[in-house]
């Protein structure tokens, strides 16, 4: 058996591999290791957000067997619990968590952050919920070893990537680009940042807990026949991450430039 320090030493080490090959695969010295570790380890606090929640409304945990019968309507219970009781309430207690920890952190450093780095930050926080998870699933396990391997490129990569879909949509509401179709939508976001930056957020968070959802029943549906079917899904998750990253990178550049045009006009007036 092995002892809890070995377990939590297993527990941290893949997530410091993983957010260390997103680290060194970005431009240099966007992201700060040391803010990186700040919301890594503070990513805990998203468990006690999580608790929280289930006990002030305990109702919850079991909803899912109170609106669908699991004996008449099994899917739709599975569907509830996977994608509401335990995927929304999960991302949206890493979401709170997130805000929460860079309101605390904007006491000290009043530099806006990079957008590429908050996408990056929000994933810490997921990991640091994934380690707590990964901790509890193989100190009850009969086999720790197989369990923390498996949950190491299983659950781990997944609430990863969970996370960097969520922070993307959190920097994309942060920035001044527009969806450019013209829609009424388009119209008032633009006018209103405040308000883009909070349907941007719920973005985020509805399409976490889509992934969350999807990734938690599969693996129920079909037990361990889903894993290729899973690593096919992440891999696919982890190239859509990379995407969003670049993406954002273009973003904030086309921004620079905008931005550095305007303050060249206003020069030249005055």
């Amino acid at each position: 058996m092995m002892n809890f320090l070995t377990i939590t030493i297993l527990s941290f080490l893949p997530a410091i591999l993983y957010s260390g090959l997103i680290y060194v695969s970005l431009p240099y010295k966007i992201i700060d290791p040391i803010k990186a570790l700040y919301y890594l380890i503070g990513g805990f606090l998203s468990v006690g957000v999580f608790i929280v929640i289930n006990q002030v409304f305990p109702w919850i945990g079991n909803s899912h067997n109170e609106l669908f019968n699991p004996l008449i309507n099994p899917l739709s219970n599975l569907h509830y619990k996977f994608f509401i009781v335990v995927g929304l309430l999960e991302e949206a207690s890493k979401l709170i968590a997130f805000l929460i920890l860079e309101k605390n952190n904007k006491t000290t450093d009043k530099e806006k952050p990079n957008p590429l780095a908050t996408m990056f930050y929000v994933s810490m926080v997921s990991l640091g919920f994934a380690i707590l998870e990964n901790i509890k699933y193989v100190t009850s396990s009969s086999d720790p070893g197989y369990v923390i391997a498996l949950r190491s490129v299983t659950a781990l990569v997944g609430h990863l990537v969970f996370g960097l879909f969520m922070g993307y949509w959190v920097s994309f509401g942060r920035l001044k680009t527009r969806l450019k179709n013209r829609s009424i939508v388009d119209l008032l976001l633009y006018k209103n940042s405040k308000l883009k930056r909070k349907v941007f957020m719920f973005v985020g968070l509805i399409s976490a807990t889509i992934l969350h959802g999807i990734y938690d029943l599969h693996i129920t549906l079909n037990n361990s026949g889903s894993l290729t079917t899973i690593y096919m899904l992440l891999i696919i998750c982890v190239i859509g991450a990379m995407w969003c990253f670049r993406n954002l990178f273009r973003l904030d550049i086309k921004q620079k430039e905008i931005n550095s045009k305007e303050r060249g006009k206003t020069s030249v007036r005055t």
